[in-house]
């Protein structure tokens, strides 16, 4: 049996529904130029509260020291990290 690999697509939707929940508004969808901090206005509370939720929908644990903030500056980045996290779990 083949495992289906977690895409790019599917990260960039899961992105979405975890900004909606944290911000508690509805998300357009996302496009990979945008610029998390400046499109939504996160700050870094509500980042790490975004990243907590991703954690709590795909089932990961990432260690909040060990992590780049440029990998959370755009969708494509933090979408691209999502893939990754998901590959090595």
């Amino acid at each position: 049996m083949l495992d289906n690999p977690y895409t790019h697509n599917e990260a960039r939707d899961d992105l979405r529904k975890a900004l909606a929940a944290v911000l508690e508004e509805s998300i357009p969808p996302l496009s990979d130029e945008m610029n998390l901090f400046r499109e939504f206005r996160l700050d870094s509370m509500s980042m790490l509260e975004t990243l907590m939720e991703l954690e709590d929908m795909l089932g990961f644990n990432v260690d909040p020291e060990e992590l780049d903030i440029k990998d959370f500056e755009t969708v494509a980045g933090y979408s691209g990290f999502l893939v990754a996290i998901k590959a090595a779990v």
